[in-house]
C-alpha cells in the first residue's frame, strides 16, 4: 500500500529529522517534488532513514490525503534529493544530490511549505556541500549501520526482489557465460549512461547486473532450448535500446525496492509488461510494449534509439543548436551501412550494436552534430527566445500597474485621507513578483543556448509557485475583492495572465528541447 502524504505522516518525518541531532554521524535522506492536486500545484516531500536512491518512484507515487479524502495527484515533478542531519543548534543542514532541477533556496521554500500546508513546524534550513557519487554510497553504507538508532517512518512500501529462479531446463556452460556477460554489458552501460547524462546513479554495479541476469534467466526459462541463443543475444539487444530512454534508465537502477513484476517504460508514457520473470508461475513469453522479446530486432528501432541517445548526448554537453531541427537521416545512413540483413544473425547484431553505440558514446562535439544533421542555421538564439517571453511578462505586469494606478486614484478621490499615503504593500508585491521573474529570465540567458530541460522545469517551478503565492496573498485578494464604490479591477488578473503566459512560453521551450 502506497504511503500518504497527511499531518501525521509529517510528524514522523520531522521525527526522522530531529533524531539525527542525537549523535554525530546520524544523517537522512529525503526528496522533494511537486504535485498537482485539485488543479492546484503542492510541494510534496518524502523523508526516509535510508533507501535515498528510490525516494524518487516512492514519492511519485504517493497519494495526498485533503479535506475530501485521499486523492491521488498528477503532474508530478521532480525537485530534488539528497541527504541531511540536524546540528546542535537545531539547524536542518541539507547536501543536495545530482539529478534534480531545483536549487537550494527552491527546496527550502517547497520544504517549509510542505510541512507549512500540513501544520508542522519546520526548523531552520541551510545548505551544505553537494553529494559526490562518493558521498551517496557511504551514506547508503552508513544507513544501514545506523538506521535502527532513528525512530521508524511506519510507511515503507511493501518490497521484493525481481528475481528469475533457475531456468526449466539447466543452461550450457557456454550460455551461462553470454547471460552472464549480457547481464553485466547492459549494467555497465546503464550506469556509464547515467554519469554521462546527468541522472544519479542509483544502484551498485553487482547489484543491478544480478537484477538483469535474472531478466534475461527468466526470458530463456520461456524459450526453446534451440532458440535460447538467439533470443539471448536479441533480448539483451532490446535492453540496450530500453536504455535510450531517461524513464528506462532512471526505473533500471531501482533494485531494492523493484517489485516483482516491475514495469518499465519505453517512453514516457508506455509501460512495459516485463512478464514470465516470476519463479513460482508458469513462464510465459515477455512482452515489451507488446512486443514479444523473441522478435527480431529491427533497423528502424535502432535508428530511433540511437537518435535519442545522441540527442541526449548533444543536450548534455550544451551544444548550442535547436534539436527539434535533428533529423534521422545520418543515423539511418550509418545503421544501414553496418545492419546484418541475414535472419538468424542475433550476435551480429549485437555487437553491430554495442559498435554503433560505442561510436556515439565517444564522439566528439562535431560528430553528434553531423549525425543529427544540422548545420550553422539550426544554432539556437535562445537569449532572443527569452527576451520575447520577458516583453510578454512586461506588458502583462505594465497593464497590471496601470490598473493599480487607476484603482489608487480613485481611492483617493473618494476618500481624502489616503492622499500621499505609502501604498507600501501593494509596491512591495509588484516589486517582489517582477523581481523573482527578472532573475529567472537573467538566469536562463546566462545559460543561453546550453540550457536544458532541467533549467526550463525549475523555471516553471519557480513561476508555479508565484502563481500559488498570488492566490494565497491577502493584499491580492483584496485588490480582487474591492469594495464596490472602486468596481472591479483587473490588477490580479493581469499579473495571474502574465505569469500564466511565462509558464506557458517556457512550456513551449522546454517541449522543444525534448522534441524528437
Amino acid at each position: 500500500m502506497n504511503q500518504v502524504h497527511s499531518s501525521q505522516i509529517a510528524q514522523k518525518y520531522m521525527s526522522v529529522i530531529r533524531s539525527t541531532q542525537s549523535k554525530e554521524g546520524l544523517e537522512f535522506c529525503f526528496a522533494v517534488g511537486t504535485i498537482v492536486i485539485a488543479d492546484k500545484r503542492k510541494p510534496v516531500v518524502l523523508v526516509r532513514k535510508k533507501g535515498l536512491t528510490s525516494l524518487r518512484r516512492v514519492l511519485e507515487n504517493m497519494n495526498y490525503k485533503t479535506t475530501n479524502g485521499i486523492q491521488e495527484p498528477s503532474d508530478f515533478k521532480f525537485l530534488r534529493s539528497g541527504t541531511g542531519r540536524m546540528n546542535k543548534e537545531g539547524v536542518i543542514v541539507v547536501r543536495l544530490a545530482k539529478g534534480g532541477m531545483a536549487k537550494f533556496m527552491a527546496i527550502r521554500t517547497q520544504m517549509r511549505l510542505y510541512f507549512k500546508d500540513l501544520r508542522v513546524s519546520m526548523p531552520a534550513i541551510q545548505e551544505a556541500e553537494p553529494l559526490t557519487e562518493e558521498d551517496l554510497n557511504l551514506f547508503e553504507i552508513a544507513a544501514q549501520a545506523t538506521s535502527d538508532e532513528l525512530p521508524s517512518n511506519d510507511d515503507q512500501e511493501p518490497v521484493g526482489t525481481l528475481e528469475g529462479g533457475a531456468a526449466e531446463e539447466a543452461l550450457s556452460e557456454g550460455l551461462k557465460q553470454t547471460l552472464a556477460t549480457s547481464a553485466a554489458s547492459v549494467a555497465e552501460h546503464a550506469i556509464r549512461l547515467s554519469r554521462q547524462t546527468g541522472q544519479m546513479q542509483t544502484a551498485e554495479l553487482g547489484p543491478l547486473t544480478k537484477k538483469i541476469a535474472n531478466w534475461l534467466e527468466g526470458m530463456l526459462a520461456s524459450t526453446p532450448p534451440e532458440e535460447q541463443e538467439n533470443a539471448l543475444h536479441n533480448f539483451t539487444c532490446r535492453l540496450f535500446l530500453m536504455l535510450a530512454y531517461d524513464d528506462n534508465l532512471r526505473n533500471l537502477h531501482y533494485v531494492d525496492e523493484a517489485p516483482e513484476g516491475d514495469e518499465m517504460q519505453t517512453d514516457g508514457s508506455a509501460k512495459q509488461n516485463i512478464a514470465g520473470v516470476d519463479g513460482g508461475a508458469k513462464r510465459e513469453p515477455i512482452n515489451i510494449d507488446g512486443i514479444d522479446s523473441r522478435d527480431p530486432i529491427g533497423k528502424d528501432e535502432v535508428v530511433k534509439a540511437l537518435f535519442q541517445m545522441i540527442r541526449a548526448a548533444a543536450q548534455q554537453r550544451r551544444l548550442s543548436y535547436s534539436l527539434e531541427n535533428a533529423r534521422l537521416d545520418r543515423i539511418a545512413e550509418m545503421v544501414s551501412s553496418q545492419w546484418p540483413q541475414e535472419e538468424g544473425q542475433a550476435a551480429s547484431r549485437r555487437q553491430t550494436l554495442e559498435r554503433l553505440m560505442a561510436v556515439v558514446e565517444r564522439g566528439k562535439d562535431d560528430l553528434l552534430i553531423a549525425l543529427l544533421g544540422l548545420g550553422d542555421a539550426d544554432k539556437f538564439d535562445f537569449e532572443a527566445v527569452v527576451r520575447t517571453i520577458e516583453n510578454k511578462w512586461q506588458a502583462c505586469l505594465d497593464a497590471a500597474l496601470v490598473h493599480w494606478e487607476d484603482t489608487k486614484s480613485k481611492i483617493e478621490t473618494y476618500d481624502e485621507d489616503f492622499r500621499g499615503a505609502t501604498w507600501e504593500s501593494v509596491d512591495d508585491l509588484f516589486q517582489g513578483v517582477n523581481d523573482v521573474v527578472s532573475e529567472e529570465f537573467a538566469d536562463l540567458v546566462e545559460q543561453g543556448a546550453g540550457v536544458n530541460v532541467d533549467g526550463i522545469e525549475l523555471a516553471e517551478a519557480v513561476v508555479e509557485a508565484l502563481l500559488q503565492h498570488l492566490d494565497e496573498n491577502d493584499v491580492v485578494q483584496l485588490l480582487d475583492n474591492p469594495p464596490a464604490a472602486f468596481g472591479p479591477n483587473s490588477i490580479g488578473k493581469s499579473l495571474r495572465d502574465g505569469l500564466s503566459t511565462v509558464r506557458g512560453e517556457l512550456n513551449h521551450v522546454r517541449n522543444s528541447l525534448v522534441r524528437a
